[in-house]
């Protein structure tokens, strides 16, 4: 859906103005959307997916671990998919809150197109680069988002997402290197031309959502904190919304319809973009792609 039609569609969850400001900014953080009691169940997902990564020495195509990883200090980066192992995750989606948030940007038809579990160990969680989703996922127009759920209180030491206000509305850029090869970040001589003093930093309590649309620049620091601090990601798009390759982070959700009725019609946006690699055989996490690690 076009943003002028979302903005005439009944609110659920946001203010009008909220819904505003995030068309404007490209994104916002929202606190008090999710309650204490879906808090609880959240974390106490996060909870068996730490004890789940104890078992593990090296990656997976679920558990992405950070270097120096061990059962004694495990460093769980990335869960893929978390919707697809723990009930609650998906019905918060469906059910919950979420999904309510989801409607009030989406409209009525709501997509999904990924979920992940995204984690920054304390004392040294790694940095995610500057980047845009839209070149990793691009889809046939941009009603794209994704909602974050911070699980812990996130202030500036942990590394809280950042974005550049209006910059969904500029470039997207290509996330090559100049050697062809995929990096899965702006590269420097398109960082020059990026304003990044007109930042905003998406922080908030435990329950807090953040919010960007799949084209805005956005990126957080490394977290050398005492706390750690996941962050459960969703990437749904309008109904009419669907992507132009393949999945990188399968799921047995992939393209359902969590919120309204499809009718069998999408809407193609104009212009060109760079498409990231084939994406058929899935990839490990954006961490170890921006760190340049080498998989076996």
């Amino acid at each position: 859906m076009t943003e002028k039609e979302i903005l005439k569609t009944k609110l659920k969850k946001l203010t009008q103005s909220q819904r505003v400001e995030f068309f404007r900014d490209g994104g916002l953080c929202v606190e008090g959307l999710i309650n204490a009691e879906w808090v609880k169940k959240l974390n106490d997902a996060v909870a068996q997916f730490n004890e789940e990564s104890k078992k593990l020495d090296k990656s997976n195509t679920t558990y992405d671990l950070q270097p120096g990883h061990t059962k004694k200090n495990p460093k769980l980066r990335r869960v893929t998919s978390p919707c697809d192992f723990n009930e609650d995750l998906w019905k918060i989606l469906t059910e919950g809150p979420i999904g309510d948030v989801a409607e009030d940007l989406l409209g009525h038809t709501v997509r999904f197109y990924q979920s992940k579990l995204n984690f920054k160990s304390s004392k040294g969680g790694t940095e995610v680069k500057w980047h845009q989703d839209k070149p990793f996922f691009p889809h046939t127009n941009d009603s794209v988002i994704t909602l974050g759920v911070y699980l812990n209180d996130c202030d500036d030491p942990q590394g809280p997402l950042e974005i550049v206000n209006g910059s969904h509305k500029k470039n997207t850029f290509s996330h090559y290197d100049n050697e062809n090869i995929w990096r899965g970040n702006i590269q420097e001589t398109d960082l020059k031309k990026i304003d990044f003093d007109n930042k905003k930093v998406l922080k908030g309590k435990a329950g807090s959502m953040a919010i960007i649309n799949y084209r805005t620049v956005h990126g957080s620091k490394p977290n050398f904190s005492d706390k750690d601090r996941p962050l459960l990601l969703y990437v749904l798009s309008s109904g009419d919304s669907v992507p132009y390759t393949p999945q990188p982070l399968k799921s047995k959700y992939e393209q359902i319809i969590v919120r309204g009725e499809y009718d069998n019609r999408i809407h193609c946006d104009s212009g060109e973009f760079v498409v990231p690699p084939n994406w058929t055989n899935g990839y490990s996490s954006i961490f170890a792609l921006q760190q340049k690690e080498n998989r076996s």
